[in-house]
């Protein structure tokens, strides 16, 4: 399967995690503090302030310091985080599979480019992976087909965490976004 195909089935996926996480009342900010699940302070994040250490849900084990702007996915959606608005942000993380860990950055690239894909905004590598950021076409469902919609900035950092190494992929409406949810990407840790 391609990695492009794997984006695109992650969005809708998570778009589905999102509704879950929407039509569940999120808790606001000082009651997700004083319940532990906006970080580890007890003290409720304010706008524009990192919380420490929030573990990202669906994740085992994972940690990032994301602004209270970054909600958390519904139980049982895709490991990640995304913006409230519909596809306004998001990024997912997960393990890499040993087969896909193996490719070269050059590989990578070179079937990144087969589906979908428009144009790389910067791409490189890194100690243990890289990070791309690029511009895909944006399809959305129109009755049973999908179609073409315009374009998403779509991201992709490898790099290992703890002794795994994990993707964190995701698409913004924005490239000042997607350029902000890479940063977050780059901050995941192992607790």
């Amino acid at each position: 399967m391609k990695l492009t195909y794997l984006i695109a089935a992650l969005a809708l996926v998570l778009g589905s995690a999102c509704k879950k996480s929407e039509d569940k009342k999120e808790p606001a900010a000082g009651e997700a503090a004083k319940t532990g699940e906006a970080g580890k302070t007890g003290e409720a994040p304010k706008e524009g302030k990192v919380a420490a250490g929030r573990k990202i849900p669906n994740a085992s084990g994972l940690t990032v310091d994301a602004p209270a702007k970054w909600l958390d996915n519904g139980i049982g959606g895709a490991a990640g985080m995304h913006l409230e608005s519909a596809d306004a942000g998001m990024f997912t993380v997960r393990e890499t599979a040993a087969e896909e860990a193996a490719k070269d950055f050059k590989t990578w690239k070179g079937e990144t480019e087969q589906v979908m894909f428009q144009k790389w905004i910067s791409s490189e590598e890194i100690p243990g992976g890289f990070k791309a950021l690029y511009v895909l076409d944006k399809m959305t469902m129109k009755g049973e087909e999908m179609v073409k919609d315009g374009s998403t900035f779509a991201f992709t950092v490898r790099r290992k965490i703890g002794d795994k190494v994990h993707d964190c992929s995701g698409s913004a409406a924005t490239e000042e976004t997607a350029k902000e949810a890479m940063d977050l990407c780059m901050k995941v840790n192992a607790s």
